[in-house]
């Protein structure tokens, strides 16, 4: 099983205390992204209370992360793809070397 790190911070007006496998410092860092990102929620939309900005905040996240999950395939694919075209190239080759 793994360590697991207690965190406690401040989203908006409720302090949170997480379990995590993360050292302090990521979680720092996690700390001040969700931050910055529930204070500019929060500037576009002043009426907004913390729930809803913390809705719209993970809804941004999810996204976000969707967006890369599906770079990354594509991504992924295209290198799929083109070791295909080295081990066919390199037959190909082969096959000539053969023939000399």
């Amino acid at each position: 099983m793994a360590n697991l790190n207690r965190y406690k911070f401040t989203f908006g007006k409720k302090t949170l205390t997480l379990t995590t496998e993360h050292d302090n410092l990521f979680m720092e860092e996690i700390a001040k992204v969700a931050t910055e990102k529930y204070q500019a929620i929060k500037d576009q939309m002043p009426g907004a209370d913390d729930e809803t900005i913390a809705l719209l905040l993970a809804i941004n996240s999810l996204s976000t992360q969707l967006s890369r999950e599906i770079e990354f395939d594509d991504k992924e694919q295209e290198l799929k793809d083109l070791r295909n075209k080295l081990v066919a190239v390199r037959q190909d080759q082969s096959k000539i070397e053969d023939s000399l």
